[in-house]
């Protein structure tokens, strides 16, 4: 089981050192916090206001996971894509490579689970949805605003959703206080490693 993430690039564990690099894509609508939720991961800080992205934006996390056999040094390459559809139709030039899909919902905005729908048709247009090659992972942003809110997704319609399409690996999260955020990119590292490890 990988351990010390985030450890010291640096450091030496006396066990073969396997560089990897994944491709990740972040999709979902407009203001369900994809941008927000990515500087919380990679910078450690909420941001209160962002602007809108325009196109696509990158993040880059480097992670170490040490195992039995080596010591990994996994990059992640991560395409914040923008959630207004205009930009849409770039997005099937960016899907190429990808191997990982987080795909973002707000979880007091049920709009913006029904238009993931959307969003799956451009990566089957694209080739990666349906692809073995490929991990999904569904989130559920801005938990921290639920507790209370008459506005919230039922957790059967969200249950209904990740049967419909199969998805195992279903997280809630909150940009704000940084639920749920590290172990949802725990196991994006984990499964991309696990991918590689077959390969």
């Amino acid at each position: 089981m990988p351990e010390n993430l985030d450890s010291d690039l640096n450091t030496e564990s006396g066990k073969q050192v396997r560089q990897i690099k994944k491709k990740v894509l972040i999709l979902g609508e407009g203001g369900v916090g994809k941008t927000t939720l990515l500087y919380r991961y990679v910078n450690k800080v909420f941001l209160d206001s962002t602007k809108m992205t325009i196109g696509s934006d990158f993040f880059v996390k480097k992670l170490k996971t040490i195992d039995e056999q080596y010591e990994n040094r996994l990059t992640l390459l991560l395409w914040d894509f923008a959630g207004q559809e205009r930009f849409r139709f770039i997005l099937k030039d960016y899907t190429k490579g990808a191997e990982g899909v987080i795909l973002v919902f707000d979880l007091v905005r049920y709009n913006t689970l029904q238009k993931l729908f959307n969003w799956i048709d451009i990566l089957k247009e694209g080739g990666v949805w349906g692809n073995p090659d490929v991990k999904f992972y569904l989130v559920g942003s801005k938990r921290d605003l639920v507790p209370g809110n008459e506005q919230a997704i039922p957790t059967d319609i969200i249950e209904d959703f990740k049967k419909e399409f199969n998805i195992d690996s279903y997280f809630e999260t909150s940009a704000r206080d940084g639920t749920g955020i590290e172990d949802l990119f725990r196991t994006v590292a984990k499964s991309l490693i696990a991918q590689e490890d077959q390969k």
